[in-house]
Order: C-alpha cells, then structure tokens, then sequence
C-alpha cells in the first residue's frame, strides 16, 4: 500500500507560497475526484517553523459549520484559505519595514518582536486544541536549549509510540516551532500531562529546516508494511546571498550572526541540511520525492517582511512555482487520485 506524505520548510513571512501551492494543489485534486480535505490525503504532515503552522493549520479539529469560514465542513483549515493567514501574519505579526532601524537595533540586544501578538493571532486559529488532537499523524520539528537535543512534537498512533510521546498545546507548538533565534524569544512551556516537564524551545531549522528525511522516518515506523512512500516536499523559497572571501575573511562574531546579513552562519546550515535531505530522499528505493521550490530576489523576500509589496512578490514567486512544475504536479496529481479514489481517469492542471 502506498502512503503520502506531506513535508513544508521554515521560512517565516515565506510560507505563503506553499500556502499558494497547497491552495492550487486542493482545487486540482478536487477537480479530479479527490474531496478530501490535506488531514485525509496525507498519512502523516511535517512542518519546520512556518511549515509547523501550516501542518497545525491544516489538522486542527475545528470545522466550519460551527467555527467559522476560515475552517473545511471536515476539520481544519480550509486549504484555500492557507494564504490569506499569512496575509493576517503580515499584517499583524510582521508589519513590514515599519520602524525598521530601531527594530533591528533591538535584535542585537534581544528579540527583534514580541511573541504577545503572534500568540494572539495563534490563540484565534487554534483555540486551546493540543496537537494529540490533531486529524492526523504529525511531526512538528523543534529544539530544546536547556537540553541541547531536538524536539519532535508529535501525533501518531499509540502502536506506534504515541503513548510516550509529549502532548502540547497547538499554540505552544507553533510558537516553539516559529521561535527563530534574534526574531522571537524562546518558548518556556510544558507538556500538558506533565507540568514538572518543561521545555525551553527555539526554532526547528536551526537543524531541520526541511523535515522531510524525518517525517520519512516517521512514516516508515508508523506505517512499516508500505509498498511505497510518496512524499511532498514544499520549500519556502531560496534566497541567494552572495558572500565573498574579500569581505567574508575579517568576519567577526557579529558578522556571522548579524540578521542585516541574512544570518550567515544559520542559513548556511540550513541551506546544507536541504541539499542533502534531498540528496539522500532521491537515493531511497521506495521513496518517490516530488521537492518543490523557487529562486527568489536577493533584496527581496525577508523572512519577516508583512508589507503588502513582499506578500504579492511571494505570491507572485507561489504561482511561478506551480506553473515550472506542471509534469510533476500532474505525476503527483494522478497518483493521489488513483491511490485514495482508485480509477485511472485524470484531469490535468491549468495554469494560474
């Protein structure tokens, strides 16, 4: 039996353009049979940082007769609804280059933002929902500094190991997940079964920008007897900085952290671990990888900036994304409506 799969980057204010992919990607399957909402498609949903939010957003058990329009009639954020959360983010969270000198004055001596309106935001989506409540298998990726090890906040079956897992609050989740370092303060919270357990989380990528590799483990213990699994893998974008030895070779430590740089020694781990994820996914036999993700402008596209400008430039790079990829978009499509509709017949996708 094949499983799916579905694996989204960190990249802050840039996780609109999987939002706009999965956006696309609903309407297509749906034109093709498949009504599922993504938490029935997916066997298990793995997010780093924004794609944290995003696998939160799509398995929440909250539904639209009786939540609001934001929600599927069948739990969890309605797909197309996915890219104007983030225009709410943009407008409240990351208000653009709004103070800009004095915010980043701020970032060297403590966190760029506070975390207050950002878990005001996450409060209205997710309510008090915890993430063992989650519509499916789910994999969020984190790090605990007082510990120095990764955290994997997880839903998964209790065969499976989900009655040792740690359950927490959607809410601390995504702000744990989304706590990038000199942006966002860390999260100091506990499981919820077991107050005396406490946690002090930051940001996932800092060593798993891309989850994908890890959210294939997680669905090779989960699902062991698979023929094959099928893996969506969403990128938020590669933000090409260009760094010269003639300017690099006096660097200091400020230099190698300093965000007016674009955080050089952070991306360049991140950049690294989503190569080699990659890399290592393609070499896999029974895996089928469809990796999605777009070059964007070096001056543009800010994993902070909410201005209405970045947000249509990101919307813009979205629909760029979708429209490259129309052969594999369609490969993707067709295997999941044959495999969760079980006939052969297929439409192919437009462009948009």
């Amino acid at each position: 039996m094949k499983r799916f799969v579905l694996s989204v980057d960190g990249g802050g204010i840039r996780g609109i353009i999987p939002a706009f992919f999965l956006s696309e990607l609903k309407k297509v399957l749906e034109r093709n049979g498949v009504k599922r909402p993504y938490h029935q498609i997916f066997d298990i949903i793995a997010g780093t940082s924004t794609g944290g939010l995003i696998t939160l957003a799509l398995t929440v058990p909250l539904y639209k007769k009786s939540d609001g329009d934001l929600y599927d009639i069948n739990g969890g954020v309605y797909a197309e609804q996915l890219p104007e959360l983030y225009k709410m983010f943009g407008n409240r969270v990351f208000p653009g280059n709004r103070n800009r000198v004095r915010k980043i004055i701020r970032q060297i001596f403590t966190s760029k933002y506070s975390p207050d309106p950002f878990r005001t935001v996450l409060r209205e989506i997710f309510k008090n929902h915890t993430v063992k409540e989650a519509l499916t298998n789910v994999l969020i990726t984190t790090f605990d500094m007082k510990t120095m090890q990764p955290v994997f906040i997880k839903k998964r079956p209790l065969n499976a190991g989900g009655d040792t897992d740690p359950d927490f609050y959607m809410v601390d989740a995504a702000l744990s997940t989304a706590a990038v370092p000199t942006y966002f303060p860390p999260v100091y919270t506990s499981r919820i079964d077991k107050f005396d357990d406490s946690y002090c989380l930051i940001d996932g990528g800092i060593f798993c920008i891309n989850p994908a590799m890890s959210a294939f483990i997680e669905a090779r213990k989960i699902f062991p007897d698979s023929s094959e699994y099928i893996i969506l893998s969403l990128g938020t974008g590669n933000q090409k900085e260009e760094y010269k030895t003639d300017k690099m070779r006096n660097w200091g430590f400020f230099n190698w952290i300093a965000p007016w740089l674009g955080v050089p020694l952070i991306t360049a781990v991140g950049e690294g671990q989503k190569i080699s994820t990659n890399h290592m996914l393609k070499k896999l036999p029974q895996v089928t990888l469809f990796r999605f993700d777009i070059d964007l402008g070096s001056e543009k596209a800010g994993i902070d900036d909410g201005n209405t400008e970045n947000i249509e430039y990101l919307l813009a790079k979205g629909r760029e994304m979708w429209n490259g990829n129309t052969v594999q978009i369609n490969k993707l499509v067709r295997l999941i409506a044959q495999g969760k509709r079980g006939d052969g017949s297929f439409v192919s996708l437009p462009s948009v």
